[in-house]
């Protein structure tokens, strides 16, 4: 089972396990919306690439998680990096179009390698996080450490624990 597909978002960021090993978080998955209110992922690698980036509906049980959407890029990731999600273009692949997002329901976002070299942590949100969003504005982090930062900001902000 390919590493995207079971992540754990901690409080401190994502860190995701599969039989034991821990892929080594490289980025910072963030989220804004468009000028009309759609959301729009967002990615600042500090160090190394992914290759794509999976949103899921967030659990208490890691197995309960469910995949809603997975976008994949023709080339590795690296830098700053937006797409709408729900029309992305510029070298990205819809390989599961993630549909209406529900109100009250939390979500979860990260980036992920195809080999599972490297990840990012993860953001977690609901849609009344996206209404509270400006476009340009990036919400990242989970739990107690999310932060809002303008978008010219995010790289800089974001990667300072690297």
């Amino acid at each position: 089972m390919p590493i995207r597909r079971t992540p754990l978002v901690a409080a401190a960021g994502a860190v995701f396990l599969l039989s034991g090993c821990t892929v080594p978080v490289a980025g910072v998955a963030g989220v804004t919306v468009g000028e009309d209110g759609s959301p729009v992922g967002v990615i600042a690698m500090c160090r190394e690439h992914v290759d794509g980036a999976t949103l899921h509906a967030d659990a208490e049980d890691p197995e309960a998680r469910k995949d809603l959407g997975v976008w994949r890029h023709g080339a590795p990731l690296t830098g700053l990096t937006t797409w709408p999600l729900a029309s992305p273009g510029d070298g990205w692949t819809v390989e599961k179009p993630f549909g209406r997002l529900a109100p009250g329901q939390v979500y979860g976002m990260y980036g992920w390698t195809e080999d599972d070299s490297w990840s990012t942590s993860g953001v977690s949100f609901t849609t009344k996080d996206l209404e509270l969003l400006t476009p340009g504005q990036v919400r990242y982090g989970s739990d107690d450490t999310v932060g809002a930062v303008p978008l010219e900001d995010f790289r800089e902000k974001a990667c300072e624990e690297f």
